[in-house]
Formats: structure tokens, C-alpha cells, sequence
């Protein structure tokens, strides 16, 4: 009788271990859901949600031509500060003047569930406007003059002053910047 008491003891402790282990186990597995693949998940509904505004505007990339593309779905906050978060961007040149580039952009805007929210710089050279949707997500559009740019920043570069830029604000092409963030209005 007593060999069968330390037989059952051993089995005992054999299945003490194999819950032990298959717990270790599924706890790791599960620490691997929760740490990676919903983070993951999470970052490409986010991200999905971005394209789906952009689309949303049906921006024609025949007129528009895409400089720069900076789509992302993880939120990134500034370094700076933790409350403001950096924004998904596109940018691009359209080959007429300024007035007429916003006139099409607020057209195409209007279109969609974003409404207007603030010009942050109203009677600037450079025009700028913040939309907002029913979900608390932020349109950010610039649009300025790409020529009258380019004088600024050569004069710039080249040591001249910048004081003087005679390029008409509203002279074509136009540079666009179309920012969307789905946490804040990070400006």
C-alpha cells in the first residue's frame, strides 16, 4: 500500500506541474494578445479610419499631385507634450492659383461629415482651415502660393532678406497640406 502512495504522489505532482506549465503558458499567450496583436489591430483600424477621410474628399490626383505621403495609425504624441498628438499628412502641388485650389478643397469638404471649425490665422498670405467631424476628428488644410514660397526660401537661403517678396499670394501653382487626426486639434 505504500508504493501505491508515493505512485500517486508522483502523479500528483506530475499534474500539479502540467497545470502549472499549461497556465504559464497560457498566460504568456494571452500577455501576447493584449501587449502586440490588439495595439496592432487597434493601429490598423485607426489607420483604415485615416485613408477612409481622404478618400472621402475625393481629391483628383490628376489636378493634385501627391509631394509627400505620412499616413500612420498608432497615435504619436509630441515630445514636447503628451496631450497633443502628430497628425497624418498628405501633401500636394495643384497647378492653379490659391483662390481657386480653396474653393475646390472647401467644395470637396462640404461633401463630407466634416464641418467648419476655425481659421487660425484669418488675413494671412497663406490660407488655412480646421474641420471638424460629429466623432471629434480634425481636417487640417493648408494652402499657399508654391511660388511665392520658393521665393521666401531662397531668399531665405541665400542669406536676402525676406522682407520683401513680391510674389502675389494667390500666384499659382498651389501647395496643399491636408492633416487628419483622429485625437486632437494638435496646433
Amino acid at each position: 500500500m505504500v508504493k501505491k502512495s508515493k505512485k500517486n504522489i508522483k502523479n500528483t505532482r506530475k499534474s500539479i506541474l502540467l497545470y502549472i506549465s499549461s497556465g504559464v503558458i497560457i498566460g504568456l499567450i494571452l500577455l501576447f494578445i493584449f501587449l502586440i496583436l490588439i495595439p496592432t489591430v487597434n493601429n490598423n483600424i485607426r489607420k483604415d479610419r485615416i485613408i477612409s477621410i481622404y478618400k472621402s474628399l475625393n481629391i483628383d490626383e490628376q489636378k493634385y499631385i501627391v509631394q509627400s505621403v505620412s499616413i500612420f495609425g498608432d497615435k504619436r504624441p509630441y515630445e514636447w507634450d503628451a496631450s497633443r498628438s502628430y497628425s497624418s499628412s498628405i501633401r500636394y502641388v495643384r497647378s492653379a492659383d490659391v483662390k481657386t485650389t480653396v474653393a475646390e478643397l472647401k467644395k470637396s469638404i462640404a461633401a463630407t461629415n466634416f464641418t467648419f471649425y476655425e481659421e487660425p490665422y484669418p488675413g494671412s498670405a497663406d490660407f488655412m482651415y480646421i474641420y471638424k467631424s460629429p466623432n471629434n476628428e480634425y481636417l487640417r488644410v493648408s494652402a499657399s502660393s508654391k511660388t511665392r514660397n520658393d521665393e521666401f526660401f531662397n531668399k531665405l537661403h541665400m542669406g536676402l532678406s525676406t522682407e520683401n517678396i513680391t510674389t502675389d499670394p494667390n500666384t499659382g501653382p498651389t501647395s496643399v497640406e491636408i492633416k487628419v487626426n483622429l485625437d486632437d486639434n494638435n496646433e
